[in-house]
């Protein structure tokens, strides 16, 4: 049997090639019964060596001449879109032309062909006996899709047939979804045979601002495909390592636009609720401009994973929390930068820098505590009242974070008779240090601060003005002139005339 006219691939039968099916696949139109009523392909498929496609199919009226209801049944008859509106961009007039033994059975015969008329569609196996020079298989990571499909875009496939398109093997692949970003931006085009914008939105948080997202174009077929199917995200490596949590701000500075793929602007306020990190935020897709969910930021308020044994520093278990987070692949993710009873050891963390505390608390959050002495957050422990002197002598606690030292602690001091009570000269609250009177200049220029916190100046000029003993407090090798070349004010503070115009 041999067959002139090559037949065009519908849709279905384009279908069909892209679906790479290892056999040729039967026509759903009946060839078998009508095998004697035509002796060639060309009595139903007259455009076919032309390439013209409104001749591609028979015409209603050519069906109807029999299917009229009195010859035999009736049937109404629509030729399907093919041409331009097919997915495979194929040619039968030019292979027509470059192999002149070509036959209608060398792409459409199904396996038996000693029968006519046993039609089957065209499968892209049968492409590599001549083009095997060019690829290796219908799915080979090289090859040029665009050479022989078009874009869905431009195609007349139904929803149920685009839902039947197979994933080419590189799609299965486990590291696919965390690569395939790096291929769509290096060929766009490919891409674009089979997605829309709405199937990368449905994951992008992005998705309207992407450049090369936007350049795809919209589909309604695709949209209602991927209505209500969820989102897929998976932890990037750098985010498993145990410092991410730690270093991620010098990441979404570098990499903004990497950020935004999975994360929406209210994602990072869950933490970062100050102003720090404020100017990178603001560049995130906020919910309203957001296209996929995202993946989700949440405080953690409890514990989820306890600390591994023999772990009590600070890093490290934050670091034990973040590679436990780091697994979870469900779209929230909770997040928990401090540990457990992080308030009593917070002071050293603050003053250390290893972590920017603006990125997440306002000054007020601070100063709940660290701002007066009616405080909602009770900082000491209990009896710290008969306790705290060595506290207040030692250099680990800064009472004036919290305590204005004249009128909180000074009032307290002088009700207890460990301090003067009136502008007397007394060494009470010194009792331990019996020649501290003599020795208590060399305190003072240490730490004229620890000496404010029970004295006011009015108390040390009894004894250090032109007013007082006239006892002079510079220790040796002060430089009067030099001072007051600085500040002449400061020097009539004890001298009520200018003592270098005597």
């Amino acid at each position: 049997m041999t067959w002139r006219i090559v037949a065009i691939l519908s849709p279905l039968m384009a279908l069909a090639l892209f679906a790479s099916a290892a056999t040729s696949q039967a026509s759903s139109f009946p060839h078998d019964k009508h095998a004697r009523l035509f002796v060639s392909c060309a009595a139903c498929h007259a455009g076919i060596a032309a390439n013209d496609s409104a001749h591609f199919f028979p015409s209603a009226p050519l069906c109807s001449a029999c299917h009229n209801g009195t010859v035999t049944k009736e049937v109404r008859w629509t030729p399907p879109a093919g041409g331009d509106a097919a997915l495979l961009v194929f040619s039968h007039r030019d292979h027509l032309a470059k192999s002149k033994e070509a036959t209608c059975a060398s792409c459409h015969a199904l396996a038996d062909t000693t029968r006519w008329m046993n039609v089957g569609h065209a499968v892209a196996e049968t492409c590599f006996g001549c083009h095997a020079h060019a690829t290796t298989s219908h799915f080979a990571a090289n090859n040029k899709c665009s050479t022989c499909h078009r874009p869905l875009l431009r195609t007349a496939l139904t929803d149920a047939q685009l839902a039947a398109l197979a994933k080419p093997p590189s799609h299965q692949s486990a590291t696919f979804i965390t690569t395939h970003g790096a291929m769509a931006r290096a060929s766009d085009a490919t891409c674009a045979l089979c997605h829309s914008r709405e199937s990368c939105q449905r994951c992008h948080v992005d998705g309207a601002s992407s450049p090369v997202i936007v350049a795809l174009g919209a589909d309604a077929r695709i949209a209602r495909l991927m209505r209500g199917r969820a989102a897929v995200y998976t932890t990037p490596a750098d985010h498993r390592d145990r410092k991410f949590v730690l270093e991620h701000a010098g990441v979404a500075q570098r990499e903004i636009a990497r950020c935004a793929i999975c994360h929406a602007r209210e994602s990072c306020e869950s933490c970062h609720t100050g102003q720090g990190g404020r100017e990178v935020i603001t560049k995130l897709a906020g919910a309203r401009e957001a296209t996929a969910p995202g993946v989700q930021l949440r405080q953690a308020v409890t514990l989820d994973v306890a600390a591994p044994a023999q772990t009590t520093s600070f890093l490290s278990r934050i670091y034990a929390i973040a590679n436990a987070l780091a697994r979870s692949e469900d779209t929230t993710r909770k997040v928990r930068v401090h540990p457990l009873h992080f308030l009593r050891m917070h002071y050293a963390v603050a003053a250390s820098g290893a972590l920017q505390c603006s990125g997440c608390h306002t000054q007020r959050f601070c100063t709940d505590c660290h701002g007066g002495e009616r405080v909602s957050r009770r900082y000491h422990p209990t009896n710290f009242l008969y306790t705290h002197a060595p506290k207040a002598y030692g250099r680990e606690t800064d009472c004036t974070s919290c305590h204005s030292t004249e009128a909180f602690c000074r009032s307290c001091h002088r009700e207890l008779g460990l301090a003067a009570k009136t502008n007397a000269r007394s060494t009470v609250f010194h009792n331990a240090q019996p020649l501290w009177l003599l020795q208590h200049g060399r305190a003072a220029r240490q730490d004229l601060n620890a000496c404010a916190t029970c004295h006011q100046q009015t108390y040390c000029m009894q004894c250090h003005s032109d007013l007082g003993a006239r006892i002079n407090p510079h220790g040796p090798g002060f430089d009067a002139a030099r001072m007051a070349s600085k500040n002449p004010r400061l020097c009539l503070m004890c001298h009520f005339i200018n003592p270098l115009a005597k």
